[in-house]
């Protein structure tokens, strides 16, 4: 990624809506190789650069605004995608509660909603 590449801001309305993106994508990073979260190699090394280690959360940090690539926006969407379509399928976050998971929402819906108007702004309305 260059400095030079447009940035989108996303609110991230809570402590708990940022921790669950980090943990989603570290999640995906694991079960990469089995689950195949990301079809391409530039989505892995995006997520492994959002979150580099359990320590270091300079690029998503508890903040309420991050300024995202469309590389980023995409790698976290589709994680996202990924750990919600588990979530349903009943194998994973089984004991959380409903409202977690309508707050978890909030984020899930800002990320899709900042990467539709990329889409949108290229001309790419089906998406």
């Amino acid at each position: 990624m260059n400095d030079t590449e447009k940035r989108y801001r996303v609110a991230t309305y809570s402590y708990a809506c940022t921790a669950y993106v980090r943990t989603t994508l570290r999640r995906a990073l694991e079960l990469q190789s089995t689950q195949k979260v990301w079809t391409g190699t530039e989505y892995v090394y995006a997520a492994m650069a959002l979150v580099p280690n359990t320590y270091v959360t300079t690029k998503l940090p508890d903040e309420q605004t991050w300024e995202l690539t469309k590389l980023e926006l995409h790698t976290i969407y589709r994680a996202l995608g990924w750990r919600k379509g588990r979530r349903n399928g009943g194998h994973t976050d089984l004991n959380t509660s409903v409202e977690q998971c309508e707050e978890w929402s909030n984020i899930e819906e800002e990320i899709f909603r900042v990467l539709r108007e990329v889409w949108h702004s290229e001309g790419k309305y089906w998406m």
